[in-house]
């Protein structure tokens, strides 16, 4: 519970991705997951804030959303998978972030964050599993 509480002070699951194609999203998935202090509830992957995307071929694990510590704030983390090196993941989320305004405020080889002033953040962390690069995506935005 305390581990799901703290990634969900760092970024939920909620608006859509209108202005990106299928392949820019990745797979529309809805998984239930346990969400600290409100049982069990569904977190609908597929309608990710716009600033959200997910790498084409991912394969999510963990999706869990929901009211950030603060009032009018949300926030949530994926856990996701893809054949794509880590390296090229990193590269990818640092493009993404340009062409959504955000900020860069962390860089290193396995991770990357951005923001717009706090009103926005996403994070990217990626690391070598199994022969996979799993990647865990937080993210938070005010509402």
């Amino acid at each position: 519970m305390i581990l799901a509480g703290a990634m969900l002070s760092l970024g939920g699951c909620e608006a859509g991705n209108d202005n990106q194609s299928a392949e820019e999203r990745g797979p529309a998935i809805t998984v239930a997951v346990a969400v600290a202090g409100a049982g069990s509830a569904p977190a609908d992957c597929g309608k990710l804030p716009d600033f959200v995307p997910l790498y084409a071929d991912a394969r999510i694990e963990t999706c869990v959303s929901g009211p950030a510590g603060e009032p009018h704030r949300e926030s949530g983390t994926l856990v996701y998978t893809t054949g794509a090196t880590p390296e090229a993941i990193i590269a990818w989320y640092r493009d993404k972030a340009a062409l959504d305004g955000l900020v860069p405020a962390l860089a290193t080889p396995t991770l990357f964050s951005a923001h717009d002033g706090g009103k926005r953040s996403t994070m990217a962390v990626v690391e070598t599993a199994r022969g996979v690069t799993k990647v865990t995506l937080n993210w938070g935005r005010d509402i």
